[in-house]
């Protein structure tokens, strides 16, 4: 293969490379730009009890994650530390129709209810990690396919 041939070829692979690239920034940066704008819809304040970020906008990974963490220990609390396991095991040992019992259901949806917005706002900071990835992945692909792009100079 001559010097030109394989420095044309260095050239396209560079094009590509940074066509490629883009495209991966492009969709990382998409990607978290709309996560961030449906949870910004959503209108979640972290609250006071929270360990950082009390009063602001659930709009980021942090605050999502913050928010998950509060959401979690609040129904830990509302549960006197019940789990699931703990609750049902609770209900097969009482009365159908007892008072403890309807209780015990109002702590098992509670918690069910806990869990899944837990598992939304972990989902949302699990996307923007992998936003975040693609973007970081395709500067990388772009840096790359310059340098390729520029090997034809020496």
């Amino acid at each position: 293969m001559s010097k030109s041939s394989s420095t044309s070829a260095l050239r396209t692979l560079g094009g590509l490379s940074i066509a490629v690239g883009s495209l991966f920034v492009a969709a990382g940066a998409g990607a978290w730009f709309t996560v961030t704008k449906q949870l910004r819809a959503e209108k979640i304040e972290v609250p006071g009890n929270a360990p950082a970020f009390a009063g602001k906008t659930v709009q980021g990974p942090a605050t999502a994650y913050v928010e998950a963490l509060v959401i979690k220990g609040n129904a830990e609390r509302g549960a006197g530390g019940r789990t699931f396991a703990d609750i049902s095991t609770a209900l097969r040992g009482v009365d159908a129709n007892s008072d403890e019992a309807a209780e015990l259901r109002k702590q098992s949806a509670a918690l069910s209810t806990a869990a899944s917005l837990r598992t939304s706002l972990m989902t949302s900071v699990l996307a923007y990690g992998v936003s975040a990835f693609a973007a970081g992945l395709g500067a990388f692909f772009v840096l790359a396919g310059t340098v390729l792009r520029r090997s034809d100079a020496d």
